[in-house]
């Protein structure tokens, strides 16, 4: 694969992973990764007012960096073309997000079935099938990794299984990954929150899937 040879010897040269953040807010996953020392070179958000937050955290308030994107409605070379960037296969090494949980979440689906009278209605949520578009634009970016991040219900949502079949999706793309479930308060946070967190690699990498250990542990009296 052409792309991913570009992609590694430009990061033999010392340059940063470039990270496209979908489904980005106003930046929670993004600042986790400037912080671990990579560039934020694009985000994709439907609400304006985050999208607008987004671009000031990473962007400096820049104009095309700061207009909320309908996922549905923008393609992978539209995306570029607002951003400036080249070769829609070359313009980004990461990609990171997590598509809307509230089809997904327990805590939603009262709510989505008052609104449609439907028992299972959180099943019909278009919001549950953005995940896809996720993965359309990892099949145009052809990024050396991707992070996806949701809740717990992902797992079984309507007797599915969304991370695995994703994991299933991304192995025939090229990728190795792996998904787990991670209590942000075993990692210095001091809130019980619990999210599945899927990793896949580029196969060129050679690189296995692991997730870090818990630092800090809960003492209960």
């Amino acid at each position: 694969n052409d792309a991913i040879v570009r992609k590694l010897a430009r990061l033999r040269t010392g340059a940063k992973l470039r990270v496209l953040d979908l489904f980005a807010g106003c930046g929670g996953i993004s600042i986790g990764f400037e912080s671990a020392g990579f560039e934020i070179v694009g985000a994709v958000e439907f609400d304006p007012a985050a999208a607008k937050s987004h671009g000031l955290n990473f962007h400096n308030g820049a104009e095309a960096h700061s207009q909320a994107i309908d996922i549905t409605k923008t393609s992978p070379a539209e995306l570029c073309l607002q951003l400036g960037l080249d070769n829609v296969e070359d313009a980004f090494d990461v990609v990171v997000g997590g598509p809307p949980c509230q089809a997904f979440a327990r805590v939603g689906r009262s709510k989505l079935r008052e609104i449609e009278e439907h028992p299972e209605a959180f099943i019909h949520d278009p919001r549950a099938q953005l995940y896809k578009k996720y993965l359309e634009y990892v099949k145009a970016f052809q990024p050396l990794a991707v992070l996806m991040e949701n809740v717990p219900d992902i797992l079984n949502h309507g007797g599915q299984n969304i991370a695995e079949q994703t994991c299933e999706v991304l192995e025939a793309k090229g990728y190795s990954g792996a998904y787990t479930l991670l209590n942000s308060a075993f990692y210095g946070v001091p809130q019980m929150r619990e999210r599945m967190f899927l990793i896949a690699y580029r196969n060129e990498l050679g690189a296995k899937v692991s997730f870090p250990s818990p630092t800090n542990w809960l003492v209960v009296p």
